[in-house]
């Protein structure tokens, strides 16, 4: 059974990491279309009617989560362009990355990609 295990370790849980025992509410008002890669977001009433002071809190931890998720769907859609392309280098692969992105009308962070460049 141990040959089956996985060769790397799995990716971190992109959602909230603060809190073991922490307890978050659901709460509907996100929707996505996968199909079309189209989402939006419509929060109900209960947040609207929030303190500010809360909403930016709540809002901060959800653009962390966001751009956790985010750059590792990057990193995968990265691995998945150059699947085909073994021998192809870090620079050769952040460039067909960048060019890609720009044609679907993505946006890439400038820092994205450095870290596997070097110095």
């Amino acid at each position: 059974m141990s040959e089956l295990a996985p060769m790397i370790a799995p990716a971190p849980s992109a959602g909230t990491t603060s809190d073991p025992d922490e307890f978050q509410l659901p709460m509907s008002g996100l929707f996505a279309d996968l199909e079309l890669g189209r989402g939006s977001v419509q929060l109900a009433d209960d947040f609207q009617h929030a303190a500010s002071l809360a909403k930016l809190l709540v809002l901060r931890d959800w653009q962390r989560s966001i751009a956790r998720y985010r750059h590792e769907v990057l990193r995968q859609f990265e691995s998945e362009l150059s699947r085909g392309q073994p021998d192809m280098g870090p620079a050769e692969r952040l460039r067909m990355l960048r060019s890609t992105c720009e044609s679907l009308r993505i946006d890439l962070p400038s820092e994205f990609g450095r870290q596997n460049l070097g110095p």
